[in-house]
């Protein structure tokens, strides 16, 4: 055996690892939530369920507010419906015979409504879905959904 074969290989550093592409899915996960618009739609999510949470204690202690609530809730789908459709890229025009733009839209918003719907339909409960920030957290699987 010669002293090469006695020696330990040195440890690649966490840099060097993730410029090699083997940091994991976690690095990339954080990667995405610490981006400007991971930044940005998070908090975006967070103002929409404090809202909702100031909504939810009117309706508790005086009685009103509830309409208010769904309002901010049906806005908050809206936004983050927009802000997933954006995400996605832009709708390539149609070409001969390759569908109309109308059916790709509704084909996107379609797949978000089919990957989030138990989340919206929680959201709707009254006081329950109230209490649940579900905007923050349908925001956050939007963001770490492509980091995986």
């Amino acid at each position: 055996m010669t002293e090469e074969d006695l020696q330990i290989p040195e440890e690649e550093t966490l840099e060097e690892s993730i410029e090699e592409g083997e940091g994991g899915e976690s690095e990339s996960k954080i990667g995405a939530l610490t981006n400007p618009e991971g930044i940005m739609m998070l908090i975006v999510g967070i103002i929409l369920d404090l809202i909702i949470w100031i909504c939810l204690i009117l309706v508790l202690l005086f009685g009103i507010g509830l309409l208010a609530a769904k309002i901010v809730y049906f806005f908050g789908l809206f936004l983050i419906m927009a802000w997933a459709f954006m995400r996605g890229g832009s709708v390539p025009l149609p070409k001969k015979g390759g569908g109309k733009l109308g059916e790709r839209m509704t084909g996107y918003l379609s797949g978000f409504i089919k990957r989030h719907w138990k989340k919206k339909i929680i959201g709707l409960i009254p006081i329950i879905g109230d209490l649940i920030p579900h905007n923050t957290w349908i925001i956050y699987s939007e963001l770490t959904k492509g980091a995986a």
